[in-house]
This record gives structure tokens, C-alpha cells and sequence, in this order.
């Protein structure tokens, strides 16, 4: 099959962001590179040009996440529906998404950045070369310290939802730990305007997420109309949510 270009890549998944749109397909935008918020259709909103069009590595990876996205928006239609009887094929599609989501949101600021780098080939003679995001992102699929939500074997954990007011950002998907160096115990989405997914230990206190959600995003905020103030940044309001019956995951990264 030939290869195709994606001329305009969302950041953030589309179908995924629709739910934040109103009756207009319109919803709030705050690009952390400008400083600045606006209002945008869903089509035009988190948009990069190539953005995951490789110089150097021969892999199609906007392909690569067109399957990704599309599987996964079909997982979280049914969490949105509160069905949390989800089989293994549905689980494995939801947890690829939030990979997929973490892995674009470790570099949603680094679009225009370029990496020197010298490639030894097979002939033996080396060639310079400049990655791009990316290149990097698919280099850094081989990386161990980075945290990986399949390797954390979270299918098997404790999957809830949880109501309240949430943006979304490249930053949504929050990682817990109950301490500093401890294992991620926590994983927190928001899959609507309405709705957080949690996975693993609930939340002893109420936790800010919209503040994390903006604190851990490098690009891309997103939220209802009127939710995000136009024009210079300012955070949006908090929204806590979560059971008291458990221990309190104390750090989001």
C-alpha cells in the first residue's frame, strides 16, 4: 500500500475531542505555546502540519495511530456509556489509546524542535541526520524508564468512572504514586466533559484534576465553550472528584 501523508494531524485525537464541542462543533482552546485561548471547530483545533510525518526512520506512524485511535475511540464510547464490562480486546484498545496519548503528550511542545544525530549505515559510512518529534517518538518507544501502561499490567486493576466538569489537554492522562519513586498506582482520564475514568486505587481526598490536567500539559488545552478564558492564559477552574476510601495517590507525572 503507499505510503500517504497526513498533511494536517491533530494532537489530540478528534474523535476523542468531539465530546467537549457543542451543537456547533465548537469548543475552547488554549495553545500553552502562545499563551493564549480561543475558541476553535473541532477540525481546525490542536492541528500540526505532518506532525507525525518521520524524516529519517522509515515507519508510518501516523498510520500506526490512525489504527490506534480508532480502535480506542470505540473503547471509550463504551466507557461513556458506563459499561465497564469490557473484554480483552476492548481493554487492550483503550490502554494502546492512553499509550499513545502519554507518548504525544511527552513531546506536544517539541513539534519544531530538530535533533542532530549520525547514522552509521550499512556500508559503513555515516550520514548526519535531524529527527524530528516524529522520529523521536518512535525512538523513544524503545526506551525502559519510560512508563508504559500495558507493562504496568493495568487491565487487571480496578476500573471506576466518576462525574464532575473536566478538560482535556495532552496532558490528560495522569499517573499517581502514593510516594516519590514509588510505582504508578493510579491512572486518571477524563473521557467527556462529564466523566473520568480511574483506574486502580481510588482517591482519598478530592484531588484538583482540571489544575493537574493543566500543570501536566506542554501544548494543548481543550474544553467546553466558555470554560477556557479567551485571549492571555489563565488556569481553568478546578473540578474535584473521587471516593474517600482509600489511600491518596499524592503525585500526577
Amino acid at each position: 500500500m503507499a505510503h500517504q501523508e497526513v498533511r494536517r494531524a491533530h494532537m489530540l485525537t478528534k474523535g476523542y475531542m468531539r465530546a467537549w464541542a457543542d451543537e456547533r462543533n465548537r469548543l475552547d482552546v488554549i495553545d500553552l505555546s502562545r499563551n493564549y485561548g480561543y475558541p476553535s471547530s473541532v477540525n481546525n483545533a490542536t492541528i500540526l502540519s505532518y506532525a507525525y510525518e518521520p524524516s529519517v526512520l522509515p515507519r508510518n506512524l501516523e498510520q500506526e495511530y490512525s489504527i490506534i485511535e480508532s480502535n480506542g475511540v470505540a473503547a471509550i464510547a463504551k466507557l461513556r456509556r458506563e459499561d465497564l464490562t469490557l473484554d480483552g480486546e476492548t481493554l487492550a484498545a483503550m490502554i494502546a489509546f492512553l499509550d499513545m496519548h502519554l507518548d504525544r503528550g511527552r513531546y506536544a511542545d517539541q513539534t519544531a524542535v530538530r535533533t542532530p544525530a549520525s547514522l552509521l549505515m550499512t556500508d559503513g559510512t555515516v550520514k548526519d541526520v535531524k529527527f524530528n518529534v516524529a522520529d523521536r517518538l518512535l525512538l523513544s518507544q524503545s526506551i525502559k524508564d519510560v512508563v508504559r501502561l500495558k507493562t504496568l499490567g493495568v487491565g487487571s486493576w480496578e476500573w471506576r468512572i466518576f462525574r464532575g466538569e473536566f478538560v482535556t489537554g495532552d496532558g490528560a492522562v495522569l499517573l499517581f504514586r502514593e510516594t516519590e519513586g514509588a510505582e504508578v498506582c493510579t491512572v486518571a482520564f477524563p473521557l467527556s466533559p462529564t466523566q473520568l475514568l480511574v483506574i486502580g486505587k481510588p482517591f482519598a481526598h478530592p484531588v484538583p484534576l482540571n489544575s493537574l490536567i493543566a500543570g501536566n500539559s506542554r501544548r494543548w488545552l481543550v474544553g467546553r465553550r466558555g470554560s477556557l478564558r479567551r485571549g492571555p492564559l489563565v488556569p481553568p477552574g478546578d473540578a474535584e472528584t473521587g471516593p474517600t476510601d482509600g489511600p491518596p495517590p499524592a503525585r500526577a507525572r
